[in-house]
Parts: C-alpha cells; sequence; structure tokens
C-alpha cells in the first residue's frame, strides 16, 4: 500500500507525484484469451505527397444565410460566413486523379469552441473546431477523407454554427500508419495479478483488433441473435448503487452479480459510475433526483468539497467513494479485473464533476484514485480516463491507465479521426486508445483503413445501441478481421477466461 504526506488531490498541489512501478506475473488465462484476437494490419501502398487547396470562392452555397464575404485588408479576403441554420451547406466539387486518402482540414475562424459536421462523397466527419487567436484565421485539422478516382464532392454543413471558412486543404499521404506499441507499468504499484494481465493483454492486441462491446446483456443477446457471436467486452453502471439514489429508491441491485457473470462467461468488464450528486441534488419537478448527476440538477460545489476538508461537501464525498468501494471489492473478491472509467465526459461540464473546470475535476480524480487504492485498498481496477483531447483536463499518467473517447456522431460511420489524431499526438507510445462509448456500433473496417485501432469499442444501449446499425451492417462489422467477439457459446472444455476472442465459429 503506497502511503503519501500530502493529498494528491489537494488542489494546491497539482503536479502528480511518481508512483512506485513494480513488475508481477501476468494472469496467463487472460493472455491467452485476448492473444487469440490478434490480426495483423495489411501494409499500405505509398504515394506521392501533394495538396490540393478549395478556396472558399470555389464553392457552391446553399441555403439562406450563408454567403461570400470580403476582407479589405486581411488575407483571406474572401470566406464563407452565416453557417447558422442546418440548410446552410458549401459544396466543394473535386477531381482525384488517383482514389487515396487524405488528410483534411480547414483554414477558418472562430470566437469559441464549435463543431463542424462535413461529407465526404457519402462518409460524414465531425470535429471540434478550437477557438482562433484574435480575430484572425487559423488551420485546423479535421480528419481524413477517403476519395475515389475521379469525381467527389466535399460538403461543410452548419454542425454547431457559428464559424467562417476561408478554404479547405487536402493532402495526401504516403502510409496510413497503425499506432506505436504500448508497454506501460499499471498506474497502481499493487494492482493484481489480473488487472495487470489485462492491460499487458490488451497492449498486445493493440494495432491489430479491435474487441467490440455493449452495455446491457439486451443488446448482447440481440448481436448474437443478428451475428451469431457474443461481444467480448460487457459493460455495466455503479450508478444505482450511490448513496444519493438509494436516497430515494429502494430494492435490491444486480448489477454487480451481473458483472461477475459476464466475466464467468469469459467476457472483459467495462464500469462506469453515474456519480448521484452526494450532497444538493434539487429533485424537483423539471430536475427529479434520478438526474442529480447532472450539473444543472444539483447545487453541490465540487470545488468547496475539495478546498474545504472539513466540510460536509467533503464528507459526502468520502462516505459516497467508501460505499461504492465495497461493489468494487465484490468484484475484485470474485476475480474480476475492471476497466474502470469514472468521472466521464468532464470536459463537456454537463455533469457536476466537471462543472468547475478542469482543475478541480483533477483534483477529484486524485481523491478518487487515493481514497479507492490506498485507503480502500481495491486493485483490480484499470483507469481509463475519458477525454476530449483537452490535454487540461488529464490528470496524469500516474492516475491513468487508458485513454477513452465517448462519441456520438450525427453519421455512425463517422471515423472520430481527427480526435484519433489529437490524442495519438498527445499519447502516441504511452497510453492505449480505447472508444470507452458510442452511439451505434462504430464502422471499425473504416476507422483501422485509416490507421485508427482502438484498443475495444464499446456501444451505448437502447436505441444508441447495436440496433442503431442495420442487421447487414452489424454482421459486416463483425465479419471483418479486425473485430474481436466471442464464440456463441464458451468452450465447456476451458476455464471461462481461457474461451477463445475472434476465432472462427464451429
Amino acid at each position: 500500500m503506497t502511503h503519501r504526506s500530502t493529498p494528491p488531490y489537494s488542489l494546491s498541489h497539482r503536479q502528480p507525484d511518481k508512483r512506485e512501478v513494480c513488475s508481477a506475473t501476468p494472469w496467463r488465462a487472460i493472455h491467452h484469451r485476448l492473444l487469440t484476437v490478434l490480426l495483423l494490419l495489411p501494409g499500405a501502398a505509398s504515394a506521392s505527397a501533394r495538396t490540393i487547396r478549395l478556396n472558399a470562392k470555389r464553392a457552391v452555397l446553399s441555403g439562406s444565410d450563408l454567403r461570400m464575404a470580403q476582407q479589405k485588408a486581411d488575407e483571406p479576403r474572401h470566406y464563407l460566413t452565416g453557417f447558422s441554420t442546418d440548410a446552410d451547406t458549401a459544396l466543394f466539387h473535386i477531381h482525384a486523379g488517383k482514389a487515396g486518402v487524405y488528410r483534411l482540414s480547414c483554414l477558418c475562424r472562430m470566437t469559441q469552441r464549435k463543431g463542424m459536421e462535413i461529407t465526404v462523397n457519402a462518409d460524414g466527419i465531425s470535429t471540434i473546431l478550437h477557438p482562433t487567436n484574435g480575430h484572425g484565421f487559423s488551420m485546423q485539422y479535421l480528419g481524413i477523407a477517403e476519395l475515389v478516382r475521379g469525381s467527389n464532392t466535399i460538403v461543410v454543413h452548419k454542425g454547431w454554427g457559428g464559424f467562417d471558412l476561408a478554404s479547405l486543404e487536402l493532402r495526401k499521404d504516403a502510409v496510413v500508419q497503425p499506432p506505436e506499441p504500448v508497454n506501460s507499468t499499471p498506474s497502481d504499484p499493487a494492482a493484481t495479478p489480473e488487472a495487470r494481465a489485462l492491460l499487458s493483454a490488451l497492449e498486445t492486441g493493440y494495432g491489430k483488433t479491435t474487441l467490440v462491446g455493449v452495455y446491457a446483456n439486451k443488446d448482447a443477446k440481440y448481436t448474437q441473435s443478428v451475428t451469431g457471436r457474443q461481444p467480448a467486452v460487457m459493460g455495466g453502471d455503479l450508478m444505482r448503487y450511490s448513496p444519493g439514489f438509494l436516497l430515494h429508491s429502494s430494492g435490491t441491485q444486480h448489477e454487480v452479480e451481473r458483472l461477475i457473470a459476464a466475466h464467468q462467461r469469459g467476457q472483459l468488464v467495462t464500469l462506469s459510475w453515474h456519480w448521484a450528486s452526494p450532497l444538493g441534488a434539487l429533485n424537483t419537478l423539471q430536475e427529479p433526483w434520478f438526474r442529480s448527476f447532472y450539473t444543472e440538477a444539483t447545487t453541490f460545489d465540487v470545488r468547496v468539497a475539495l478546498t474545504d476538508l472539513h466540510s460536509p461537501e467533503h464528507d459526502a464525498l468520502l462516505s459516497d467513494i467508501h460505499q461504492i468501494a465495497i461493489q468494487l471489492r465484490r468484484l475484485q473478491d470474485a476475480g474480476v479485473p475492471v476497466l474502470w472509467r469514472p468521472l466521464h465526459e468532464a470536459e463537456d461540464e454537463d455533469f457536476w464533476w466537471g462543472a468547475k473546470g478542469s482543475e478541480p475535476f483533477q483534483a477529484l480524480w486524485k481523491l478518487l484514485y487515493h481514497q479507492l487504492t490506498d485507503v480502500e485498498g481495491i486493485h483490480n481496477l484499470v483507469w481509463v480516463f475519458t477525454s476530449g483531447g483537452d490535454p487540461a483536463w488529464y490528470p496524469g499518467d500516474a492516475y491513468v491507465d487508458i485513454i477513452g473517447i465517448d462519441a456520438y456522431p450525427k453519421d455512425i460511420h463517422d471515423a472520430e479521426n481527427a480526435l484519433w489524431t489529437t490524442l495519438q499526438d498527445q499519447f502516441a507510445g504511452r497510453r492505449l486508445l480505447t472508444i470507452s462509448e458510442f452511439g451505434g456500433v462504430p464502422d471499425l473496417p473504416r476507422m483501422q483503413r485509416l490507421g485508427e485501432w482502438w484498443s475495444y469499442a464499446v456501444s451505448w444501449s437502447a436505441e444508441l445501441g447495436p440496433r442503431k446499425n442495420n442487421p447487414a451492417e452489424l454482421k459486416r462489422i463483425d465479419e471483418s478481421p479486425g473485430a474481436g467477439t466471442l464464440p456463441s457459446q464458451p468452450q465447456a472444455a476451458l476455464p471461462p477466461m481461457l474461451a477463445p476472442v475472434g476465432s472462427p465459429q464451429p
């Protein structure tokens, strides 16, 4: 057990401390099970680099508000402005001498963080644009565009609106590369052999396969009915174990038992926590108690809770963490390693844990880490941080094992390449990247063509789960060489954790 003289979550001590690094023998069962999914990435043909620029004056405009504007002194002189309605679109035609992969960027201007949506032929691309300095234009990366030989179209849509567009730029890349290998030691020096082996096996498969997962048993049954195979990852949530939830809800919860059963079927377990507000839930008609994890549904101030260590808010934080530790310990006692992703989507500030900005969030993450590992003795966790790409929110390598994204693109085939590239720039060779939530089942074959080999990808549930894809799409994705799933029934002759992943079905 590691002890610190200063609490790692103190707002006055923001630099992560160096944690002890130790080694342990991986749990061979997990490692063997995941090694069976490894498939080599086919080589990509090289091409000479060249750049194509599409100036604003070349666009065909639609909609009532979109228009061409002109500056008198600054460059660029012509730009598009007025992206304010869904009908406002700018259409560019382009002729490509060769089919291939191009890096797509735009010269643009905006005063706030904005979202842009683009369609390249039939493929959607969504990305986040960051505020430009002053009132000038800056080049921002949008993602990878796949062009066919001959005629192609690129359409810029409103997205969030509120940006000006001077030009698009396409640069032909020579090679699409898989991610760099990662060989990280678990952030928790006392990590269990199961947790160590899980992380090690995921690292071995990185760049060769993407494990497929869901968050509900009913979605697993649906995908199995369509594809004949089970998801390799099962997700869950400790929301209903939150003390703030139990104040208003009675009845026995069975989420932990469900996840132990998934582990026994040979599935990996990923676990979220929609943390009901420790104090201050509004509990009104507009904001009922069961929404108290949202910023707008509580008065709870996480900054106060972390600044005043003698406050009721701080005591409530510790009490809630202790109650959740009881459930995590049940999983640890059952030998279940957990891909643990608490405090998700903080950068959006929609949840109370991100409502006060990045500094209190980092302090809260470190408090949670310290309480679970050093105080409660929970060591079966592989810590997954959900990132939106802003490094200001990252708690540090000493407290994180895997970087995940939560993505709900308008076009289900959107490869989320801009975010992949942003995170690779930050974490290549240091941390695995994963899709911890996705609205539907992501188009893994397209992502992998573009060099995106997410470690695993978990679909959300209900209308944002696998049913968002049509059955033919589900089968296409499941049958692709880079998708890792389980046979419909684990092999009875082997212990559940040795059931092969991604192997051909008998």
